[in-house]
């Protein structure tokens, strides 16, 4: 499996029938036990009375925006979660 790292940004239904923004990084998995991916950072605004949609995606696209402002290098967003770091081959 080669490295992974993905910023994602979707509107999604949540398993209490409502609607939020979802933001996220992730990065493939190098534990021991293979979970496939981690999220690192992740953030989720539900839309409601006080969060329009629109309001709602512009703020969760704000925090992607930030993100991609770090480093580009899946290391590092493992590091800063506590992640084991890519095992040499």
């Amino acid at each position: 499996m080669g490295d992974q790292l993905a910023f994602r940004l979707w509107v999604v239904w949540t398993g209490e029938g409502r609607l939020a923004v979802e933001a996220a990084v992730s990065v493939a998995c190098w534990c021991d036990t293979d979970h496939t991916t981690h999220d690192v950072d992740a953030f989720r605004l539900l839309v409601d009375e006080e969060n329009s949609l629109p309001g709602a995606f512009r703020a969760r696209a704000e925090r992607l925006t930030g993100w991609l402002a770090d480093p580009g290098d899946a290391d590092h967003w493992r590091t800063r979660a506590g992640l084991p770091t890519r095992r040499p081959r």
